[in-house]
C-alpha cells in the first residue's frame, strides 16, 4: 500500500520487485535445503512471502487501469489465479518430491531440493513477462496515466513511449464499458386474467391485502 500510495505510485516497479523477490527466494530455498542452513531457508521464506504478497494489490490496479469497464472480470480472474497458481505449485511439487526421494522416501531432503527447483524455472519466467508490460502512474486526482509497449525495455533502449491520461469512468465509456450503468425503471407487475385458477387467486390476494 506504501508502493502504491507514496511512492513510486507505479505498478510496474512494484510487480517487477515482487516478482524477483519471489523468484530470488524460492530460488535460494532450494539451496538452503541442500546446504542445511536452516536460517537461510527462514529468510528465503519471508523474502518470497514478501514477494507474493506485494504483487496482490498493484496487479489488480495494473489490469483495471487498461481495462476499466471490467471490473467484475478482472476481480473474478485475480480471486481464481492465486488459489489456481497455489494448487498447480503444490501438484507440480508433491509430483517432484514423490520422484526424487526414493521408495518409501527414503531421502526426503532430496525430493524437497528438487521440489523448489522445478517451480524456480516458472517464477523466473514470470521475471520475464512482467518486463514486457506497460506502465501505470497513479495519480493523486483519482485520475491515471498508462502506456502501451513493454515499458521496463523502453528505459534500456531509450525508446519514449507516449504516456496517455484517463480517467476511469471516461476509460470506461471510450473502451465500450459501462462507466455508469442505467436502470430502467421496472413496471409493477399485474396478474393477467385467465383462467378460473388464476382469477381465483387474484381475487383472493386481494381480499387477504
Amino acid at each position: 500500500m506504501v508502493f502504491i500510495n507514496a511512492w513510486p505510485r507505479q505498478t510496474v516497479p512494484i510487480l517487477f520487485l515482487g516478482t524477483t523477490t519471489a523468484a530470488v527466494g524460492i530460488t535460494v530455498i532450494a539451496y538452503g535445503c541442500h546446504a542445511d542452513y536452516l536460517n537461510l531457508v527462514y529468510g528465503m521464506m519471508a523474502l518470497t512471502g514478501f514477494g507474493v504478497g506485494v504483487n496482490m494489490n498493484p496487479g489488480t490496479l495494473h489490469a483495471l487501469a487498461y481495462f476499466p469497464g471490467m471490473t467484475a472480470p478482472i476481480t473474478c480472474l485475480t480471486s481464481f489465479a492465486f488459489p489456481f497458481g497455489g494448487t498447480v505449485t503444490l501438484t507440480i511439487m508433491s509430483s517432484v518430491f514423490n520422484n526424487k526421494s526414493g521408495v518409501g522416501h527414503a531421502d526426503p531432503l532430496t525430493g524437497i531440493v528438487w521440489a523448489f527447483a522445478a517451480v524456480a524455472p516458472i517464477m523466473w519466467l514470470a521475471v520475464l513477462i512482467t518486463t514486457f508490460l506497460g506502465n501505470v502512474w497513479i495519480g493523486k486526482d483519482g485520475n491515471h496515466q498508462v502506456v502501451k509497449g513493454a515499458w521496463f525495455w523502453s528505459l534500456i533502449t531509450r525508446k519514449k513511449l507516449e504516456k496517455v491520461t484517463r480517467s476511469r469512468m471516461e476509460d470506461a465509456r471510450a473502451d465500450g464499458g459501462h462507466g455508469d450503468i442505467g436502470l430502467k425503471p421496472v413496471p409493477r407487475s399485474t396478474p393477467e386474467y385467465g383462467t378460473d385458477i388464476e382469477n381465483g387467486r387474484y381475487n383472493y390476494n386481494r381480499a387477504q391485502y
